[in-house]
């Protein structure tokens, strides 16, 4: 699986511009799934068909941050604006590039700044780009490459969020045999600004279930006690109980976990006050979706430096394959029995 994310982590794929990745997983999905397209919106959807007459929607996004040009002025720097939510002090000294250009982002430095000024911390109003070929309106991936951090089972990289969730995805696909459910797998485009591709996923395929593959904040880093460590790096995939967009369906949470348990996979709990996911919109739609999030751990979102354990990565794509495999008909009419 390392291949396989390196792959699509190092692809660009702001949101709304998500087409090199679809067309990447659209490629990877063909070669075991029974159907596979893209929607209207940019979403790919693969399905495999099952025995049963209920289906499944597995959700993980494509698309990643980025930033896009506002303007240029005549000196040939670049003002910046966000797509996606970015924390400004991750960007100083980042490079960026376009299509056809590329940059560095930096803030105007310490010694032409007045006392005030130095001592705050920096805006995303301070920020602009060096660069050369840029043009208004141009959409910037961040340049960086995923790269092993010390030992073999840790990777660095940029858009782990949520290339992680895609590339289980695509793996579980390939390992999946002989389920009742007819399973979806959607790539979705437009999380990181709204959840907007799953949205209309969603509403189109109108699935009985979904689980959202994602990332989970890996919070074991030295801040935030005495709340946390609530999810750790290594200790397995961590299933979202709440985030702040979405309560997760009980009856499919537990029956996660018994499958996790009966497995010996090791996993673990997500309780988080900010942040959402796919299925915060998944499900609110029509008449509402049962929904639940496994989450690969990962550190340090939304930078270009973002951290994870492949063997998390593995046993997420364990778990959501088992799961698949043991959500039989009458696992899935149990769900209904409130």
């Amino acid at each position: 699986m390392r291949k396989l994310l390196t792959e699509l982590a190092n692809l660009p794929g702001i949101s709304g511009r998500e087409s090199s990745v679809g067309n990447f997983v659209l490629e990877q999905l063909r070669e075991t799934a029974d159907e596979v397209s893209i929607d209207k919106f940019g979403n790919v959807i693969a399905l495999k068909r099952g025995s049963e007459d209920f289906s499944v929607m597995l959700a993980a996004h494509m698309d990643e941050i980025g930033l896009i040009v506002e303007k240029v002025d005549e000196e040939g720097f670049s003002y910046l604006s966000s797509v996606g939510g970015w924390d400004p002090r991750v960007l100083v000294g980042k490079p960026v590039r376009s299509e056809k250009g590329w940059g560095v982002v930096v803030a105007a430095p310490f010694e032409l700044l007045d006392e005030e000024k130095g001592k705050r911390a920096v805006k995303y109003e301070d920020l602009f780009i060096d660069g050369h070929g840029l043009r208004t309106g141009d959409f910037l991936s961040q340049d960086a490459e995923v790269a092993q951090l010390g030992t073999p089972d840790i990777l660095v990289g940029k858009s782990f969020d949520d290339r992680a969730g895609v590339a289980v995805l695509i793996e579980t696909f390939r390992r999946l045999e002989n389920q009742d459910a007819n399973v979806y797998g959607v790539a979705t485009v437009q999380e990181e600004v709204g959840a907007r591709g799953a949205g209309v996923a969603a509403f189109k395929l109108n699935p009985d279930l979904a689980i959202v593959i994602e990332v989970a904040l890996a919070d074991d880093v030295p801040a935030g006690a005495p709340h946390t460590p609530v999810v750790r790096l290594g200790r397995g995939p961590a299933i979202t109980v709440k985030d702040a967009s979405m309560i997760s369906d009980q009856n499919l949470t537990n029956f996660l976990m018994k499958v996790a348990n009966s497995k010996d996979i090791p996993y673990q709990l997500e309780v988080l006050d900010h942040g959402g996911t796919d299925a915060g919109r998944i499900h609110l739609t029509r008449e509402g979706i049962p929904s639940s999030v496994i989450g690969v751990p990962t550190r340090y979102l939304h930078s270009p430096v973002e951290v994870l354990d492949i063997k998390d990565l593995e046993n997420s794509t364990k778990l959501l394959t088992a799961a698949l495999e043991e959500l039989t008909k009458s696992a899935f009419n149990s769900f209904r029995s409130r």
